[in-house]
């Protein structure tokens, strides 16, 4: 379960003293209501993995004043020795300086007695940095309590309460609370108390959780919702990260963003000083590129190449970049330092931007979040050049182009921290040459000698970036050593006739790769080589499931849109081919084609394309889509006798 509690491979570092750094042992507050424990259910018991048996989730939330009160208990048995390494440790996270967390319920049900663990009970505080190697510091501090005496056939029972002071004013009141897990867990309840003078929005909620409220003597609404008996389906393959966990509650008192953009907009649209050095910098741009557009990317390169990502999102820093002056004079900055710097230095130079905020990972699901600082873990700009919205990212690497030629950011949403005017999110418009595009030609040349085969590789927009940025931080002999790995095994025998060469033309963000091969003549009649020769083109739809164990719960992404291209023409074959029949597949996912022609003298030229169109696709499509990709996957692979007649 989630519920407080965290991964066991959990990096634990810097010990603070026990019950310290807001760390707390009190007694349950007045305002949680009781939960009477359900009763045994013999079919999730049947389901329990690790050595868990979870039998109750409780979460409750009120406020007092502006301040968060978040309840949760977790009751469950231990089944197995197993279950002792999750169920005998506690752990509890939270923010110090805006955080608080109280330990208000631990004790042992063991044939029919109780056994309460309050008195005395130990904790540690631990500063975790589990993201270092991301560059991430969020000061997030860990309590870990261990359960002394936990035996396999005891329940554990438990609850904290965790206080949450608002570290960004007027957004109003919101949370969310989860009520299926990757466990089976027989009861999950969320109680939420909401006074009647604040309108309530609620997230969309599948079925399988009920729902009912009713007036608390003390004049507050209780909303209440169940889910019962829960047993985690099979996980299905290709699920958007924004569409798991159907039964995710999002409550708060408005849809309107408003709230959350004025009360960042302010930190984020006013204007800071430069280093002076800086400032010359950004005349000296100015001077060297004549368009507005021109002079926007010469910025983004600056600080996407001389400002290293580091992120100090302690407490108020999660929220509020650091000033560019402090920026730069420490040479180091995460995306939103990165994000106000570069906005600083575009209205420099005339070019209108605006920060905004997104999700790396579910972009595409913000419009079904309700506002709250909590939805978003990125920040960007969105610059107006030539009339459009163009999005850049200054934590990017290794990135080239300019307008019409970078790689467009597919994030999904993103909302503009404006000062003004409607606050909303706004789709990233892309396209399929934009995100990403690459075109490979392989040329097989067959000669008295052997086989010669050229490979050339043209590499666009984010393909472009991506080979860019591994042949910059890999040594030249691993990736030929990995080129040639490839080709081996498909081609037994085969050796570099010379070392893949790499230009790279950033400004237009062009990159090529060539690569040469050469198959000496006796290795075609090695290892069955002659009578089974392949041509073909791999890992177009290896993301996709090869098929379907039932009827489809979830959308499937399809990682969309991007291009590929791939030609391959064989000269001077020791047979005369015959090309496979022409395939095209169209769907709403992706598009393919394959088109084949040979001539006389040994020669045949094969070509195919895939689009994926979309970032993913309904439920109710993917067992047509599936059906097509597995059309898709025989028309990628082909392969001749190419013993003469």
């Amino acid at each position: 379960m989630r519920i407080l509690s965290v991964p066991l491979s959990i990096l634990l570092l810097f010990s603070a003293p026990a019950l310290a750094q807001g760390v707390a042992i009190a007694t349950e507050p007045d305002w949680v209501e009781p939960l009477e424990l359900p009763p045994e259910s013999p079919e999730v018991r049947a389901e329990a993995v690790g050595g868990a048996h979870y039998i109750a989730s409780d979460h409750q939330v009120v406020w007092i004043g502006e301040t968060k009160h978040s309840y949760g208990r977790t009751v469950a048995e231990v089944t197995d020795r197993a279950g002792l390494e999750e169920l005998a440790t506690i752990r509890l996270d939270f923010d110090p300086e805006f955080e608080q967390v109280s330990l208000v319920r631990l004790r042992i049900l063991r044939d029919g007695d109780e056994i309460d663990l309050m008195d005395g009970v130990h904790a540690e505080v631990y500063r975790r940095e589990t993201r270092l190697d991301e560059g991430i510091i969020d000061g997030t501090l860990t309590a870990v309590i261990q359960v002394p005496g936990l035996r396999v056939g005891d329940v554990i029972d438990h609850a904290t309460v965790l206080t949450s002071r608002p570290i960004v004013a007027g957004v109003g009141r919101s949370g969310w609370s989860v009520l299926e897990w990757s466990v089976p867990v027989v009861l999950s309840r969320t109680l939420l108390t909401w006074p009647e003078s604040l309108p309530l929005e609620l997230g969309p909620l599948p079925e399988t959780v009920s729902y009912r409220s009713w007036m608390g003597k003390d004049g507050l609404r209780r909303h209440e919702w169940r889910r019962e008996g829960h047993v985690p389906l099979p996980v299905e393959e290709a699920v958007p990260p924004e569409a798991e966990g159907a039964a995710f509650l999002r409550f708060g008192e408005t849809r309107d963003w408003t709230g959350l953009v004025r009360a960042l907009a302010p930190h984020y649209d006013r204007d800071y000083p430069l280093p002076a050095d800086w400032e010359a910098r950004i005349v000296e741009i100015a001077k060297a590129h004549v368009t507005p557009e021109a002079r926007a990317y010469a910025a983004l390169r600056m600080v996407q190449d001389e400002i290293r990502y580091v992120s100090l999102s302690v407490g108020t820093g999660g929220y509020f970049a650091r000033s560019p002056e402090e920026v730069v004079a420490s040479g180091f900055g995460d995306c939103k330092d990165k994000s106000l710097l570069l906005r600083v230095m575009l209205s420099r130079l005339g070019v209108a931007a605006v920060v905004a905020l997104t999700d790396l990972d579910a972009g595409y699901g913000l419009p079904a979040e309700l506002p709250m600082p909590g939805v978003f873990d990125h920040m960007i700009l969105r610059a107006t050049l030539a009339g459009h919205p163009v999005w850049m990212d200054p934590t990017g690497s290794h990135e080239g182009g300019g307008l019409g030629t970078a790689a467009e950011l597919d994030y999904g949403y993103a909302l503009p921290l404006l000062s003004q005017g409607p606050a909303a999110l706004e789709r990233m418009e892309v396209t399929a040459e934009g995100v990403w595009s690459q075109d490979v030609r392989e040329e097989f040349s067959f000669t008295l000698l052997g086989m010669f085969l050229k490979v050339e590789s043209l590499h666009l927009s984010g393909s472009a970036d991506g080979v860019r940025a591994r042949w910059a931080t890999t040594p030249v002999s691993q990736i030929s050593r990995e080129f040639l790995d490839y080709y081996q095994n498909r081609y037994p025998g085969l050796v570099v006739a010379r070392p893949p060469q790499m230009t790279d033309d950033r400004e237009a963000n062009r990159v090529t790769v060539i690569e040469h091969y050469f198959l000496p003549y006796p290795a075609l009649d090695q290892n069955g080589l002659r009578e089974d020769f392949v041509f073909a083109t791999e890992g177009l739809v290896d993301r996709y499931p090869d098929r379907l164990s039932g009827p489809r719960r979830q959308p499937m992404e399809v990682n969309g849109p991007w291009i590929a291209t791939h030609r391959i023409e064989v000269i001077g074959g020791p047979i005369e081919f015959e090309p496979p029949e022409d395939v095209t597949i169209s769907n709403p996912a992706f598009e393919f084609t394959l088109r084949g022609e040979a001539s006389a003298g040994g020669n045949m030229v094969l070509a195919w394309r895939f689009e994926p169109k979309v970032h993913a696709v309904p439920a109710e499509l993917v067992a047509d889509v599936i059906e097509d990709v597995n059309t898709l996957r025989n028309a990628t692979w082909y392969s001749w006798d190419l013993t003469p007649e």
